[in-house]
């Protein structure tokens, strides 16, 4: 049990670490047409996942999940490369949430948050509505995905 709440501080304290070396999102988020939406993508994103750890979804937590994420950060930060620092984000999340092997699709859908999404947006020539309505309904799609397998289904009872 002692080992069990040690693993927890230790997730939380790699996602506050990733979301420290990521503030600069909020900044995206303000100024950049392109990236108006991402925070709320990201709340709907994240929606699941927090879901998933108030009902403690995963009893069996992968640390080595807990370890990349910190890995990927870390990189991101020493090489001055913001998208490593998203993902070390998005899988620190993903590792607080117990994601799965079916769950990576929603780990991999948190792109729709990132900076990149708007970035690549503006390279196929949408306009910032059109891409942040886009981000919008992608970020839906992730929840969706997240809801079926992240949050856990309650036992059957028998009648």
């Amino acid at each position: 049990m002692k080992h069990f709440f040690n693993q927890i501080r230790v997730e939380w304290l790699v996602t506050a670490f990733c979301a420290w070396h990521a503030a600069d999102l909020v900044h995206a988020w303000r100024h950049s047409p392109y990236d108006r939406m991402g925070w709320l993508a990201l709340t709907i994103w994240a929606g699941p996942a927090g879901r998933a750890i108030v009902r403690g979804a995963a009893p069996a937590r992968d640390f080595k999940l807990t370890i990349a994420s910190l890995m990927i950060a870390l990189i991101g930060v020493l090489g001055d490369l913001n998208f490593l620092v998203y993902w070390g984000l998005a899988i620190s999340i993903g590792s607080l949430a117990g994601v799965s092997g079916r769950a990576w699709l929603w780990l991999a859908l948190a792109v729709c948050w990132m900076p990149f999404f708007g970035w690549f947006g503006s390279q196929l020539h949408l306009g910032a509505a059109t891409l942040n309505i886009l981000r919008l309904l992608v970020a839906f799609a992730a929840a969706a995905v997240g809801w079926c397998w992240l949050v856990p289904k309650r036992p059957k009872t028998a009648a």
